[in-house]
């Protein structure tokens, strides 16, 4: 295929989406439309733009190509970009390609963001995004896992190489038989924040972290493991954090790490309303002090 077989293969994606032909799965589409290039995001509705590469590749940004704006996580990302307008000091932990990062940075123009993507094929493309939009004074991409110390880990991946898998895990009952496994390093949060100058190359941006605001953990399974490696954090800085829970039953185990004053939040990812009722995987924890950041926000 030359780029001229590229481009009109595009141009009849881009048809095919405007008319609504297509079929409803995104992986179907990205395998049997395949559309190749930048895709125009937006968060959730009403928020500012950012744009995501795909290879027919990536599910987050065939979402935003193939079922428009918002269509992403809604809830989510929508009381994400409620937040991110009301932070400095952003963590997206488990980032993927990037979507919750590079939304706040197009959210807030003040905020600085720690994206971490242990996985080297989705950190290659995390790169291309924040390039792509202009966002590398103000992400810094750590290709590190974050656990409860400093070592190295094997990451697997239920995929194949030509795929931007976002289930990848440490944790080997979530993927029993992995398509490959890497080693990759991992950190806590406390060793990379209180240690600033020893990662600055890796953390590429000249800023100096100062604080902890916000975080987004989305680790598939592994989030005790990246709280129990930030405690000192949490005593000290009482972030709010949106954490995807895939059990219902380790809600409770969570919310005892972030510890006393903390409350848990149930997102409705059609909404975004919050809810003290279980719905979903991603719940909102918020300690009671900071309670007025939610003042103003609504759902759908």
């Amino acid at each position: 295929m030359d780029y001229y077989e590229l481009a009109a293969k595009n141009l009849r994606a881009i048809d095919l989406v405007r008319f609504g032909n297509r079929p409803d799965n995104i992986t179907d589409c990205n395998l049997e439309i395949g559309y190749r290039g930048f895709v125009n995001c937006v968060a959730a509705e009403g928020s500012d733009p950012f744009v995501m590469f795909t290879n027919a590749d990536d599910f987050v940004a065939g979402s935003y190509f193939y079922n428009g704006p918002a269509s992403f996580e809604t809830g989510t990302l929508r009381l994400w970009d409620h937040l991110v307008r009301k932070s400095t000091w952003i963590y997206d932990v488990g980032a993927y390609t990037g979507a919750f990062a590079l939304a706040a940075a197009a959210a807030n123009p003040s905020c600085y963001v720690m994206a971490f993507e242990p996985s080297f094929i989705t950190y290659s493309r995390l790169l291309v995004n924040i390039s792509a939009n202009r966002f590398d004074d103000r992400i810094a991409p750590l290709r590190y896992g974050l656990g409860d110390a400093v070592n190295e880990l094997e990451l697997r991946h239920p995929s194949g190489v030509y795929v931007m898998a976002s289930g990848e895990s440490f944790v080997d009952s979530h993927i029993a038989d992995p398509w490959f496994v890497e080693k990759v390093p991992v950190t806590t949060l406390e060793e990379l924040v209180g240690n600033q100058s020893r990662y600055r190359k890796q953390i590429v941006v000249s800023t100096e972290f100062s604080g902890v605001d916000l975080l987004k953990i989305d680790v598939e399974g592994f989030e005790a493991n990246v709280l129990k490696g930030m405690q000192g954090i949490i005593r000290e800085h009482r972030p709010t954090a949106i954490v995807e829970i895939l059990e219902p039953s380790g809600v409770a185990s969570i919310l005892e790490l972030f510890g006393s004053g903390y409350q848990v939040r149930h997102i409705n990812e059609e909404t975004g309303s919050l809810s003290d009722v279980p719905v979903g995987t991603n719940k909102l924890f918020i300690h009671e002090d900071h309670a007025a950041l939610l003042d103003g926000y609504s759902s759908l």
